[in-house]
């Protein structure tokens, strides 16, 4: 085929994968998001499992799916439970906020400066309300499709044992069948790795922040936490909401500046000691995706499935460029794709062919 004709033809294929993804994204991204929750739950599991030869497999999974429902009903308690006491603590919020405004004022030559004021100029409530209601849909929408997520997740279970007997029948062929195994076997390991180091990173930065956020007396500590939680799996921008919301809730409660600025350097400084050393040495070469791909996988993904794209946006851009790695045609999309220019290539396998004969 005429390399015009195939770029052409790869070119038109891919704005078509991509407006089919935005197009059925309230149909897929349940289903994706139950696909990473057994992920995780499977390989929750499994770790357990080799714990100890008398752990059996089915308690570790019945342990394992316990804990992420524990932890989903414990996530829809604080998160009602921090909306109550923010609609009661309003009137005192919404007091602080002119004294900020009224101190802003005073130091800029402006008297007149308040919220209304600016609200009128740049229309900021149209603006928040926007935000909040963009942030709010998105967890409304994940909430509402957990019971979807949930069946999901158990026919993915139920469906487990006979995948094996599946590959056998997809690839008749042994060097096929060896291939196609050995690609699964990368895109689990990578995702597996990064959300496991994802999940341990996030929960060292929450507890951290947590302690630091409560040492301080801030409102709904826990509710924040969870916040930090949560943004640490998207990245680089979740790293920088983690830091700047909690910061500017402080602002609204605190009156000493003081408070607010440990608080930002204990947060900060979780950030940026935890992702900087502890993260690169667990996380390792798993993903092996350049910076810049992180920021447009971010931007897309975010684009077509909002805060759901945003969360798993790493580890969908993984797949595909292992995908694209396996045919010669779109193998080049993947070497840019990836940091080091072997994107098919497992960390063990890497360190095999760098490793050289000792003396």
């Amino acid at each position: 085929m005429d390399t015009t004709i195939r770029t052409s033809l790869l070119v038109l294929t891919a704005i078509a994968v991509i407006a089919g993804l935005y197009f059925t994204r309230h149909l897929i991204t349940p289903f994706a998001l139950a696909i990473f929750i057994w992920l995780i739950i499977d390989a929750f599991a499994r770790w357990l499992d080799r714990l100890s030869p008398k752990f059996p497999y089915w308690l570790a999974l019945t342990i394992a799916i316990l804990t992420v429902v524990a932890a989903i009903v414990g996530i829809i308690f604080i998160i009602a439970d921090t909306a109550a006491s923010v609609v009661d603590d309003a009137p005192r919020y919404g007091a602080r906020v002119s004294e900020i405004f009224a101190w802003f004022g005073n130091l800029t030559g402006q008297e007149n400066l308040n919220y209304a004021t600016l609200n009128e100029r740049f229309g900021i409530t149209e603006k928040l309300q926007s935000g909040l209601a963009g942030f709010a849909a998105s967890i409304q929408g994940v909430l509402g499709d957990l019971m979807l997520i949930a069946i999901y997740v158990a026919f993915l279970f139920a469906a487990q044992s006979s995948f094996p007997k599946k590959m056998d029948d997809l690839f008749p062929d042994l060097q096929r069948r060896a291939q196609a195994q050995k690609v699964g076997e990368r895109i689990r390991h990578s995702i597996e790795k990064y959300l496991g180091v994802q999940t341990i990173i996030s929960l060292m930065q929450t507890v951290v922040s947590y302690i630091a956020m409560a040492a301080l007396g801030l409102d709904n500590a826990l509710f924040w936490a969870l916040v930090i939680f949560i943004l640490n799996y998207i990245p680089i921008v979740g790293g920088f909401a983690a830091v700047a919301l909690p910061c500017i809730f402080a602002l609204v409660q605190f009156d000493s500046t003081g408070k607010i600025a440990i608080l930002a350097g204990a947060l900060f400084g979780a950030q940026f000691i935890i992702g900087n050393t502890i993260q690169p040495k667990m996380m390792g070469d798993s993903m092996n995706l350049s910076a810049l791909v992180v920021v447009l996988s971010l931007t897309l993904w975010g684009a077509l499935w909002g805060g759901v794209g945003a969360f798993l946006s790493a580890p969908l851009t993984v797949i595909i460029m292992i995908i694209l790695a396996q045919f010669p045609t779109t193998r080049w999309i993947a070497v840019l794709l990836s940091a080091d220019g072997q994107p098919d290539l497992d960390p063990n396998d890497k360190k095999r062919m760098s490793a050289k004969p000792s003396l």
